[in-house]
């Protein structure tokens, strides 16, 4: 069936690959900033372009030489939620959750209950799930590289990860492309990451380059979802938990309205503070279970697509599942592995 609406009537241009060497070429070119556009007709005429169609003909290049389809359409356009759901590639039940959440900002139609969202908020979303995942391209390269099987958590959906508790990579790797495709955000702070870089290198002896690269990583590609330390530095003296080394995550936790706080050693956040703000403590594998539950389809092809970007080493789903499963996430990795048989 023919697409109707705005994306039907938009123009998309898919790469052909005669025109790779031209595009590629033209891509590597530094000096087009300075350049003119000029459309030669039928007859010979030339005719100067203005400067702000040669920068989308170079961005156009780009993405083609990529291997990427272009589509041109009116920012100023608005989109149902199909057609949002559409340009995502995502399910429209899962972009209903995503504007229920705000995630991406829509407004109803009056007297409807039909939202109407714009293109450039559907682009931002695009634009920061493209910056995760390059974040997360990025991490995953310098585990491998450092030979850094251990990482630990960080600030996840609204739910925060103790700092002592290391995972294997493939538990952090996941929680970091969930984030990616919006199941949830990575939240963190500076202590977060201070104490991390600390932990990593004394209890596991890796390089202290490594690990900073890491932080410095996240710091740059998840900086959209950083809690300040003034938001929650005079609400550390209200933590009455048991390890004081745990009360400026605790204060940052609610700080950054989490409602569930992540760890292995449940005992060390279980304090009045946490009770009365209404943050429940759990272990990752609870965790896990949790949100597949209500994310089955978005959980399992996040998975999925995990497995197929591996490639130090290549890696299957059932390869991803049993990293998950020695991590100590059983009973998610049990789940995952009976619905994808």
């Amino acid at each position: 069936m023919p697409r109707t609406g705005v994306l039907g009537q938009a123009m998309r241009i898919d790469p052909v690959p005669a025109d790779h060497d031209a595009l590629d070429d033209l891509s590597t070119r530094e000096d087009l900033g300075d350049g003119e556009l000029v459309l030669r007709t039928a007859d010979g005429t030339e005719i100067s372009l203005p400067a702000s169609l040669l920068r989308l003909v170079v961005s156009a290049a780009n993405n083609l030489a990529a291997g990427r389809a272009v589509m041109t359409i009116p920012a100023e356009v608005s989109l149902t939620p199909a057609e949002a759901a559409e340009l995502l590639g995502l399910s429209r039940p899962f972009v209903a959750r995503l504007l229920e959440r705000g995630d991406i900002p829509s407004e109803l139609l009056p007297e409807s209950r039909h939202r109407r969202i714009k293109l450039e908020d559907v682009l931002a979303f695009q634009a920061r799930r493209e910056r995760r995942a390059e974040g997360r391209r990025r991490i995953a390269d310098i585990a491998a590289t450092a030979d850094l099987p251990y990482l630990c958590l960080l600030f996840v959906a609204k739910v925060f990860i103790d700092t002592n508790v290391l995972f294997p990579f493939s538990v952090m790797d996941l929680m970091l492309a969930l984030s990616e495709d919006a199941i949830h955000d990575v939240m963190w702070t500076d202590d977060l990451l201070d104490e991390w870089e600390r932990v990593i290198v004394r209890e596991r002896q890796r390089s202290p380059d490594a690990a900073a690269a890491i932080t410095a990583t996240i710091r740059e590609f998840f900086a959209d979802t950083r809690i300040p330390a003034e938001n929650y530095r005079r609400m550390v003296a209200e933590v009455d938990g048991p390890d004081v080394d745990d009360n400026a995550h605790m204060a940052a936790a609610v700080s950054g309205q989490v409602k569930t706080l992540v760890t292995w050693n449940e005992k060390d956040f279980n304090c009045a503070f946490m009770k009365n703000h209404a943050v429940a403590v759990v272990n990752p594998d609870v965790y896990l279970c949790s949100l597949y539950e209500e994310f089955p389809a978005e959980v399992l092809a996040t998975l999925t697509r995990v497995a197929a970007g591996k490639r130090r080493p290549p890696l299957t789903p059932d390869d991803i599942i049993d990293a998950l499963h020695r991590a100590g996430v059983r009973e998610f990795a049990a789940q995952v592995r009976a619905d994808l048989a």
